[in-house]
């Protein structure tokens, strides 16, 4: 059972979580992961990621079961670790990966929008989830914005207003890191902004301690 002064998780449960620590890892395991991938500044997660495990237990509460105060807790957690990280210094904006509209009118809510807000509140920066947005490979174009797109899969990753992106670091933020493909098609997206620095940072990572 809760105390009072405790939030989603006692104070046992909270311990048996295992950090990775690489926000003070230059080079670390995730970062040789998505190199191959992407041209980062940083990479960090704050878990890792192990099937039946706590991490897996606390991210599926926040994607399946409305549980976005979750979201809100890992944030300020995650967000007061890259606070105290030199490898996260000169973060201007957190972006979250975005969802397919469909999906996101299904579920109610992306998953990542609180743990995204609250890791720029700890870190005093911007939120925005509106610049990166996921479309459909039939979309061609709207009227409204210009649209800059990455295609991959019939799945398209876009980023508008791309001026406001433009000569930015930013901190791409998503629940779970695997392969790193979803990570790659957000950082084309956005390298089509100009002069823009990447950073990415998530819950959980599935590699191997």
């Amino acid at each position: 059972m809760l105390q009072k002064q405790e939030q989603v998780l006692c104070l046992g449960c909270r311990e048996r979580l295992c950090e990775t620590g690489f926000e003070q890892v230059p080079h670390n395991p995730l970062e040789q992961l998505l190199s191959h991938r992407c041209e980062l500044n940083a990479a960090t997660s704050l878990f890792f990621f192990e099937k039946n495990k706590l991490a897996q237990l606390l991210i599926h509460k926040l994607k399946y079961e409305g549980q976005e105060q979750v979201g809100r807790w890992l944030g300020l957690w995650l967000g007061r670790r890259l606070a105290q990280s030199r490898q996260f210094e000169g973060v201007e904006m957190v972006v979250p990966v975005p969802l397919h509209p469909k999906k996101l009118h299904k579920r109610g809510y992306n998953q990542v929008t609180k743990l995204g807000k609250a890791i720029a509140e700890t870190m005093g920066v911007v939120f925005d989830d509106n610049l990166l947005v996921k479309k459909t490979a039939s979309t061609t174009q709207t009227h409204k914005f210009v649209w800059k797109r990455y295609d991959e899969n019939d799945h398209i990753f876009a980023i508008q207003n791309p001026q406001k992106l433009a000569t930015k670091h930013i901190l791409l933020v998503d629940d779970v890191i695997t392969t790193g493909s979803t990570i790659e098609r957000c950082y084309q997206a956005l390298m089509d902004a100009e002069d823009v620095k990447v950073s990415v940072a998530s819950i959980a990572c599935a590699i191997i301690s």
